[in-house]
């Protein structure tokens, strides 16, 4: 949607997209995003985001007065994966101005000690976010590092690495670690679910990899992007071709739709409740 280091100017986002027009989270209600804004001026506000050495963005929830509480846009990044929301992340380059610095994913968050708008301290939310292309672009799961040692986990235990711990405070290197192992347990599980069959087309793998493997791609069906970690529901198991057609095709949101009802019949098959 955005073109990385590219500048927009935020009250044409708005006008395009919808969504608040004022403080550093907007939640557009007909678009599946949410924007993300930063930038120095909400240091009055006690807001001082700022990179890791990780590659960890640490961006200060809403809220200038008292203790913050996960409602409205603390709870909308916190949740981001859960109720299907890209976020994207900009930073004011003058007023009005903002240049967009990429998609990112909330891996976690932590609890800080900071001043609000009284100067009174409060506890406050620090979200943790990764860059999506941080993840393993590898479009094939069998080939990516570890796979081998999930691939020996069972459909629940994957299932539940899938999900993750949410609701805990932790540190940044704590949430990387623990984005990066729920992205590739999503792709075990969902392999594992597949079954060396297409959950779009219904036709076997193409072929076998070196490891004799059936070779199928994972697809996440909501997202522009395949890469980080996501709800088992929406990504799928496909073959070459339908991961194509579902990305490139003239009919890809009904194919996406196709694709998303497959997988919820086979998530019911299996018992899970969507």
């Amino acid at each position: 949607m955005f073109i990385k280091g590219k500048s927009y100017i935020r009250r044409e986002l708005h006008n395009r997209y919808g969504g608040q027009q004022q403080g550093g989270i907007s939640t557009p209600a007909d678009y599946p995003v949410i924007f993300l804004f930063t930038g120095a001026q909400g240091e009055e506000y006690g807001y001082r985001d700022s990179w890791t050495e990780e590659g960890v963005f640490l961006y200060t929830g809403e809220g200038q007065r008292g203790d913050m509480e996960f409602v409205r846009g603390n709870k909308a990044i916190r949740d981001h994966i859960e109720n299907g929301k890209d976020l994207y992340l900009f930073e004011y380059v003058d007023e009005g101005v903002v240049r967009y610095v990429d998609q990112m994913i909330c891996s976690g968050f932590e609890f800080r000690e900071a001043p609000d708008v009284e100067e009174n301290f409060r506890r406050a939310f620090v979200f943790h976010l990764i860059p999506e292309d941080s993840f393993d672009p590898s479009i094939s799961a069998q080939d990516n590092e570890g796979f081998e040692d999930m691939a020996t986990l069972s459909m629940d235990e994957l299932r539940q690495r899938a999900l993750g711990e949410e609701g805990s405070p932790r540190q940044p290197r704590e949430s990387l670690n623990s984005a990066y192992d729920r992205s590739e347990a999503v792709k075990a599980y969902v392999m594992l679910r597949a079954s060396g069959v297409c959950e779009a087309c219904g036709n076997e793998a193409p072929f076998t990899t070196a490891a004799g493997r059936p070779f199928l791609e994972t697809h996440h069906v909501r997202s522009l992007s395949d890469g980080g970690p996501d709800h088992p529901a929406w990504v799928a198991g496909v073959c070459p071709n339908c991961h194509r057609r579902a990305h490139f095709g003239s009919d890809r949101e009904v194919f996406n739709c196709m694709i998303r009802e497959n997988v919820v019949e086979k998530e019911h098959e299996l018992g899970y409740v969507i």
